[in-house]
């Protein structure tokens, strides 16, 4: 009988030492999925900015919903009855104390309409015939998009110190009729202009 529980004892003695030394031990993590995480962007060094754009530098205008019985023509873009839709872009510069946004239809643009100095419409099945964008500077004068020196708006940057700062580039822009009086036809009116800024 001593013998018995002498074996009893020990035996207990054993599973809570055994218990304590589980206790104080520090538990094991149990893993379970893995992932990744990564992360994409361009670092850039431009001097100018344009607020409005998205981040792919795209500033978009609503230009409305326009009959051709009010429009006016490449040659004389304000004398429909419709008026010029009007942009003022602010344009934010590090340096410099002029500021130009030069436009370039015909690279990666929607191209001239020939003869013209107006934008032409992207092509397309839906797309309205004889029509065109004519762009209008501050003082409503026609922009001749055909010559890079020609086909630009520019500003003086407002900044105290004369190191860089805001400046407001303003323009207008008007769908206007680009054929012979009746040769025009309805349907959609998308355009795409690239530009450059240029400081100096």
């Amino acid at each position: 009988m001593k013998k018995f529980s002498l074996a009893v004892l020990a035996s207990a003695i054993l599973c809570t030492s055994g218990a304590a030394f589980a206790e104080g031990e520090t538990p094991k993590p149990i893993l379970g999925g893995s992932g990744k995480i990564t992360f994409t962007g361009v670092i850039n060094n431009d001097a100018c900015s344009v607020d409005g754009a998205n981040s792919d530098r795209t500033i978009s205008v609503d230009m409305g919903n326009v009959s051709i019985k009010d429009m006016g023509t490449a040659e004389n873009p304000t004398a429909g009855r419709v008026t010029a839709k009007d942009f003022k872009l602010n344009v934010n510069c590090n340096q410099g104390t002029k500021v130009a946004m030069i436009f370039d239809a015909n690279n990666g643009g929607s191209g001239l309409v020939t003869g013209k100095n107006v934008l032409a419409l992207t092509p397309g099945s839906a797309t309205a015939q004889n029509v065109g964008i004519a762009l209008l500077d501050s003082k409503g004068s026609l922009i001749n998009l055909s010559s890079p020196t020609t086909a630009r708006i520019e500003s003086s940057m407002h900044s105290a110190s004369g190191t860089g700062g805001d400046a407001t580039l303003s323009f207008a822009a008007a769908y206007v009729t680009t054929g012979a009086a009746g040769a025009s036809t309805a349907g959609r009116g998308d355009a795409t202009l690239p530009f450059i800024l240029q400081y100096e």
